[in-house]
């Protein structure tokens, strides 16, 4: 059978399989977990320090991933991180001790990058440049997409048994079936990760604290989601849809803002996206559980798809400030910085909603989203009087990963009669 030129390759369906069952299981452990650790009688804030450790694993093996990948190959290290990650969830089941919680999910965050990091290089060997940005799109909807389903099985999970870790530990060991079944001829190792905080900080200081944000209050809220919903009321199928209704709209919100902010200036996106987080917190303070579903729903659904595309927008904004060799540097420490926040964000929403009140996160989410739309409103007005001009990149949405990813993006912004440079890890295609 005859493939055109602009096919793509099947075997891109094998990793994006892993994906899918790897995020099939992180997506069934995303609402119950704090749920589970809620009825083990443990308070908000040791909930949000139990995340955090998993938070702050991911950012160690974003940096440090490709030290133990290089020497052993991606097939080993694949299989080492993809045992290791369903050991520590099923480990879950057998501890109660709240340092032992926090080196399993520390674990879990460790081998769950590098699992991101594996699959990222493995596309890079497989994809063409011509075909990267449709496999991104598929790549982010498969990502999306079974999450959101991992989370919707759990509706009738109970939370104190070992259903929901059984799921989660065997769909992470099916992930390497796949996996093993991949041949490909000197496939993209993954190199050191390059930081560039201060120079991203004068490139786009807006870009940074959007990133820093994200993590901050939407990180967070997957910890403190499922418990704001437990206290003021909501059983735990209906908590759980809600969490669904947040990783869905943050999924599919993406593109049409996405869309917007290709056709005006990215800074009036930044600004209106920080305008609506704003104006759904302040909705969400008020809720109880008086307040219809269907309205909880729709504004989980938005304050996901909102918070998310702040990510996005913010690494789309930078990188029209910046020039095409700056990319891959740019975009990885961009995600440096929402890992950060990540880290902090699950401590210091679910003390907030345990000294104060389960709406209390959102009051916190309001301030640090005023404080930033308030900055972004000043830069504009600084930019103004400089007259910057910028040169719009396309928008693409795409998860925080790895940041392997950044490295087989494509871009947009090839000098004339310059051929693309050949998949690898020298190339400097990103994309928003």
């Amino acid at each position: 059978m005859k493939r055109g030129p602009d096919a793509i390759p099947w075997r891109v369906a094998l990793p994006l399989v892993s994906t899918a069952l790897i995020m099939f299981g992180a997506g069934t452990l995303g609402s119950l977990l704090p749920l589970r650790f809620s009825s083990m009688g443990l308070s908000a804030g040791v909930i949000g320090l139990i995340a955090t450790a998993e938070a702050v694993g991911f950012l160690v093996a974003c940096l440090y991933a490709h030290k133990f990948i290089s020497p052993v190959g991606l097939e080993r290290a694949y299989a080492t991180f993809a045992s290791l990650k369903a050991v520590a969830i099923l480990g879950l089941h057998f501890v109660d001790s709240v340092p032992m919680l926090m080196l399993l999910r520390f674990l879990i965050g460790i081998n769950a990058a590098g699992l991101a990091v594996i699959v990222e290089s493995w596309l890079n060997a497989l994809v063409p440049n011509s075909q990267r940005g449709r496999v991104l799109t598929i790549y982010v909807l498969v990502y999306g997409c079974f999450f959101g389903l991992g989370q919707l099985l759990g509706q009738n999970l109970n939370v104190r048994g070992p259903e929901l870790l059984f799921i989660a530990g065997i769909s992470t060991t099916l992930a390497l079936v796949p996996m093993v079944a991949i041949n490909v001829q000197a496939p993209v190792l993954p190199h050191r990760v390059k930081l560039e905080i201060l120079k991203a900080l004068r490139n786009s200081p807006v870009s940074v604290l959007a990133c820093l944000l994200n993590g901050l209050i939407l990180t967070a809220f997957t910890t403190v989601g499922p418990l704001f919903g437990e206290r003021i009321g909501f059983d735990q199928r209906h908590i759980v849809m809600l969490m669904a209704c947040v990783s869905l709209g943050g999924l599919f919100l993406q593109w049409p803002i996405g869309y917007v902010s290709d056709k005006i200036d990215r800074l009036y996106a930044l600004i209106a996206l920080g305008a609506g987080i704003l104006a759904v917190a302040a909705v969400l303070v008020t809720a109880t559980s008086a307040t219809p579903f269907l309205v909880m729903a729709g504004l989980f659904a938005i304050f996901g798809g909102l918070a998310e595309s702040l990510y996005a927008v913010g690494v789309a904004h930078a990188n029209d400030r910046a020039v095409a060799s700056d990319y891959v540097a740019l975009s990885s420490t961009l995600l440096f910085v929402w890992a950060l926040g990540a880290s902090i964000g699950p401590t210091t929403g679910t003390f907030a909603i345990q000294l104060i009140a389960p709406n209390a996160f959102f009051i916190y989410a309001f301030g640090l989203t005023l404080l930033f739309t308030l900055f972004a409103v000043w830069r504009l007005s600084r930019r103004r009087a400089e007259r910057l001009v910028e040169s719009p990149e396309h928008f693409l949405a795409y998860p925080q990963t790895s940041p392997e990813i950044y490295g087989w993006l494509p871009y947009h912004r090839e000098p004339s009669g310059t051929p693309a440079a050949a998949p690898g890890p020298a190339e400097n295609h990103t994309e928003k």
